[in-house]
């Protein structure tokens, strides 16, 4: 009993004076899940807090070591070294865009640790009194700040927890039709590449032209001036799902696209029609949150047997680790995923033309997380150093290597469709290159805006002309062609 209470008296001042740091190091998580919690599932928010509190709880330990006559110097030390953590990203993306001088990870890094180590020792040198106020201080700011971000949260969560109910009613009281000899439907969607003419003008790609001419011999029309009414993805997908415009200006704007998107009137018009639904569905990368399509059948991501089997940090780990002292090595931290992505990729490339056991009419969505960064591959398919995953320089040859994986899907499936009934094959692009700077290097100089809505758009549909398919046309009437086509749905055309 002595041994126990002594090993209390030992221990509770540690793990008290521990608050300080835990509280400070996990902050940034709580505070980057309450700005993305729509996008989010609590289960990123709780492992990025856990991981961060034990952080906080090392270095915590090693300040104690040092300043071992006193827990609460330490605490203070221990704090001021996890704030010049947290900040480092901030300060390296600032002198980055101010582009005055030479920013080197292994120049500046040394840099920051000194000062955060030289602050460090300054807060400790501080009397009782002062070192207690500062510590009070900074368990009462982040105790607060994550107290209010938490509260943010909640009403997010609760809007979550009701579409998922609703969605899952949905699905319950699903109903397939009757078979009939109606075409399958294929629509694949190919994410953040560039139009062909943009590649030609901008890159100077040769690699389109063959490939664009490979789609005609195989009956494709090409609208090469189609352009995306925006570069955000979900706002694209509900468009087009849709066939209608959804609000920016929506407060609730996420939810209204996930909620379009999952439960879609186009999937639904299908179904009526005697639809199997199927859906690859590489959209969740960045998303872990929105809900999966309503369909007869889902391969989404991370939900297959390679994938589970992965160990990696996500992208919202990634989100925070990229403003921290991490930021010089975030490449190398998740391996897991970009194999998740390969697993994804090369999953849908052998199954999209072997799905005979799923009865016919189908329709079958494909979205694949290319060539979006990470720009993992070469043009060959060959994994790439990691330094060139968020460097738009090595985005061209992984647009070339996306080129192949789309041409293996188109040949894949026209080579095992029935040439009495051939199918439709949708190929677009949800927006083009965005030329994105948050995390990225190598940013293209003098890129015209109008690039990143310039999107890919071919289609194959029999007794489709050209005049009914015309170089500018809009992807909101992706669904209406098609339906007007195959069912005379008369339904207008934008």
């Amino acid at each position: 009993m002595n041994g126990l209470k002594t090993w209390l008296r030992r221990i509770l001042p540690w793990l008290k004076h521990s608050l300080a740091p835990v509280l400070l190091a996990s902050y940034p998580a709580i505070f980057h899940y309450s700005n993305n919690a729509a996008q989010l599932l609590l289960r990123n928010l709780w492992l990025q807090v856990l991981l961060y509190a034990a952080f906080g709880l090392l270095i915590f330990g090693i300040a104690s070591l040092l300043w071992r006559g006193s827990l609460l110097k330490a605490a203070n030390a221990a704090a001021i070294f996890l704030v010049f953590f947290h900040l480092y990203g901030l300060v390296y993306n600032t002198l980055l865009k101010r582009d005055a001088f030479q920013v080197e990870h292994y120049t500046l890094l040394p840099f920051f640790l000194l000062l955060a180590g030289y602050a460090a020792w300054l807060l400790a040198k501080l009397p009782l009194r002062g070192a207690g106020l500062v510590f009070k201080a900074v368990l009462l700011l982040f105790g607060v700040l994550s107290l209010f971000n938490l509260v943010r949260a909640i009403p997010v969560e609760v809007s979550k927890m009701q579409l998922k109910a609703d969605l899952k009613g949905r699905a319950d009281s699903l109903q397939g039709g009757a078979a009939s000899n109606r075409p399958d439907i294929y629509y694949i969607i190919m994410d953040e590449m560039s139009a062909f003419q943009p590649m030609r003008e901008f890159w100077h790609n040769p690699a389109v032209d063959p490939f664009t001419a490979h789609l005609k011999a195989n009956g494709f029309l090409l609208a090469e001036e189609s352009h995306g009414s925006t570069t955000n993805t979900l706002h694209q997908l509900a468009i087009r799902f849709n066939y209608q415009d959804y609000s920016l200006d929506d407060p609730d704007y996420l939810q209204t696209w996930f909620n379009a998107i999952a439960d879609n009137r186009a999937m639904r018009y299908l179904e009526s029609q005697g639809y199997t639904t199927v859906v690859f569905d590489e959209k969740k990368l960045p998303y872990p949150a929105a809900p999966a399509f309503i369909a007869d059948v889902s391969f989404n991501y991370g939900e297959l047997p390679e994938a589970r089997t992965r160990i990696s940090v996500d992208d919202f780990g990634m989100l925070i680790a990229n403003n921290t002292m991490l930021r010089p090595f975030t490449a190398t931290l998740r391996p897991g995923q970009y194999a998740q992505h390969l697993d994804m990729i090369r999953f849908t490339l052998d199954n999209i033309g072997s799905l005979d056991e799923i009865p016919s009419p189908k329709f079958v969505h494909v979205h694949l997380m290319l060539p979006h960064a990470p720009f993992m591959f070469d043009e060959n398919g060959h994994l790439t150093d990691s330094k060139n995953f968020s460097n738009w320089g090595a985005y061209l040859e992984h647009y070339n290597y996306s080129l192949k994986v789309a041409q293996k899907l188109v040949d894949s499936i026209l080579a095992a469709s029935d040439p009495a009934n051939p199918p439709v094959i949708i190929l677009q692009s949800d927006h083009g290159a965005r030329n994105k700077t948050d995390g990225y290097e190598g940013v293209l100089e003098d890129y015209p805006p109008e690039y990143k809505t310039w999107i890919v758009f071919a289609i194959h549909l029999p007794g489709l002309t050209a005049a009914e398919f015309p170089a500018d046309m809009d992807p909101i009437n992706t669904f209406p062609l098609v339906f007007n086509k195959l069912f005379d749905a008369n339904l207008p055309i934008r």
